[in-house]
């Protein structure tokens, strides 16, 4: 499977039948996708496409990414992808800090997005939440890495011992700049007072149990959003939410109107 380049770095692979729906991670290395497309990523877009009947456009972000760059830069950068891709707004779903592009997208350039589904995220991170990623990459350039206290940011009970294991083993090497970029970028971001003005319809999934995204501030955004509807998935944690049972039939129901 191979994917395509898009502007300036930004690439993305195409999969399924349908109508497009285009997807956004969370934190991850980044990727040339037209050069090879990790074993993750073409897993969760082919389960979209077929669990969803769409043709998902999973865009991933370069390697590298400029060092200060904003979520107002990122929503700039996608937005001219989507016009050359489309010839219309399309459905975005985002995932954690996707989800803060996605958002920002949605805000300010919501010619391209027709429906937007936004996922463990909310109009900002919880003030422990970022600044807990924040000291963990902080602590990673001075190569003192934690994968216990990582995985317990995202999860918790046995899961927890299985991430922590994952991260043990895929943290051996330097963090991606754009990671840490992205990470960054979240710091001071927040755009509670700009909810009013997305215009897209708008699905928020978020967990009860969420350490970086406290259950307040999802109810708070889904509120503040016009035509928003909230899934809230009380034992759902940064990880687990969206394995729920129940997300995927939402997700589907919202897509098909």
């Amino acid at each position: 499977m191979y994917g395509e380049r898009l502007n300036d770095g930004l690439s993305v692979v195409a999969v399924g039948q349908g109508e497009p729906l285009v997807t956004l991670p969370g934190l991850g290395t980044g990727a040339d996708l037209s050069l090879k497309v990790p074993p993750l990523t073409a897993f969760s877009a082919k389960v979209l496409a077929a669990g969803y009947k769409r043709r998902v456009h999973a865009i991933n972000r370069p390697m590298a990414v400029p060092p200060n760059t904003t979520l107002p830069d990122l929503a700039d950068w996608h937005a001219k992808a989507l016009r050359e891709r489309f010839n219309g707004p399309v459905d975005v779903m985002g995932t954690s800090g996707g989800g803060a592009t996605a958002l920002q997208l949605a805000i300010d350039h919501p010619d391209v997005v027709r429906r937007l589904i936004l996922c463990t995220i909310a109009s900002r991170p919880g003030d422990h939440g970022r600044q807990q990623l924040l000291n963990l990459i902080r602590a990673e350039q001075r190569h003192r890495r934690d994968p216990w206290a990582a995985s317990g940011l995202v999860t918790g009970g046995p899961l927890r011992l299985l991430t922590f294991a994952a991260y043990t083993l895929g943290t051996r090497g330097k963090r991606a700049q754009g990671e840490t970029t992205l990470v960054e970028a979240v710091q001071h971001w927040d755009v509670t007072d700009r909810l009013g003005e997305v215009t897209a319809p708008t699905l928020l999934v978020a967990g009860g149990r969420d350490k970086i995204i406290p259950s307040g501030l999802a109810r708070a955004t889904a509120a503040g959003i016009p035509n928003a509807r909230l899934l809230m998935i009380e034992r759902g944690d940064h990880l687990t939410t969206m394995f729920d049972r129940r997300v995927s039939p939402a997700i589907r129901e919202f897509l098909n109107g």
